[in-house]
């Protein structure tokens, strides 16, 4: 299976679907619980908890994968994750950027960067053009 193969089953299995058993398949054995996986401490079982608090937020999701680079063991991928919403009449869409480096076709580290700022302003949680507020120099109130 290709790299690309590899992060489109990450993509469809662990987020798409919230298949919690890919972990075990697609998680190198050298990945302990006090590694860092994107900023978790025990992936294996902190993981399945931020993916039903995503997928709480922003109903079924679709992942498609926009840039796709490959350089060794390490891999690019531009993205963009979309959905109809939490209630269906709310369409999502936000990019992100993950950095992959395999072992043996395993994830052994992986760092994600995504558009969280854009997420929570298209939920009605912040509000809109609030990045641009914040660099402008204004506060955020929340009453």
């Amino acid at each position: 299976m290709s790299k690309r193969d590899l992060v489109e089953r990450w993509f469809v299995e662990a987020w798409e679907k919230g298949n919690m058993a890919i972990l075990d398949e697609m998680l190198a054995p050298s990945l302990t619980d006090s590694d860092l996986l994107d900023g978790l401490l025990a992936p294996r079982r902190d993981f399945p908890l931020l993916v039903e608090v995503i997928h709480k937020l922003v109903g079924p999701l679709k992942v498609e994968i926009l840039r796709f680079l490959q350089d060794g063991d390490w891999t690019s991928t531009h993205y963009v994750m979309t959905s109809p919403g939490p209630d269906a009449a709310t369409p999502l869409r936000v990019e992100g950027v993950v950095l992959i480096r395999f072992e043996e076709d395993k994830i052994a580290e992986l760092i994600s960067r995504f558009d969280g700022f854009t997420l929570f302003e298209q939920l009605g949680q912040l509000p809109p053009d609030a990045l641009v507020a914040c660099l402008s120099g204004q506060k955020l109130t929340w009453a």
